[in-house]
């Protein structure tokens, strides 16, 4: 009889996960950058969805890269979001905000200090 395996099956869907991750941060980008009347965002607490969009990507991002260091994962996602905050400077319907970069590391830290390791710790062989 055949073991159950969790990472077996993200290594299996790696490629999925990879293209998952890689739209978000797309569709992070577009909603980041787009005119926030032309957007669902102001039905919305914006930093609650600066928590959340942050804390998936989070997930998508040690689904698709998932023998990297959380260390990594979260520097990089950080500079993502520092990076974002740093274009909206320089957009007129935009600002820059620290509060949406705290924001946006509260979803990074809560994902990977809360929750990665239990995902790790099911992806690694026996």
């Amino acid at each position: 009889m055949k073991k159950f395996s969790i990472a077996h099956y993200i290594e299996s869907f790696a490629w999925l996960f990879k293209v998952i991750f890689y739209l978000a941060l797309l569709l992070g980008s577009y909603l980041a950058f787009s005119p926030l009347d032309a957007s669902f965002q102001t039905k919305f607490n914006d930093k609650a969805l600066h928590f959340l969009g942050f804390f998936v990507m989070s997930l998508c991002a040690q689904l698709a890269h998932p023998t990297a260091r959380f260390t990594l994962l979260a520097l990089g996602l950080i500079s993502f979001g520092l990076l974002i905050e740093l274009i909206q400077a320089y957009l007129p319907y935009r600002s820059f905000s620290w509060w949406d970069l705290a924001a946006d590391a509260a979803g990074i830290g809560c994902y990977f200090i809360l929750f990665a390791k239990v995902l790790r710790d099911k992806s690694e062989p026996d």
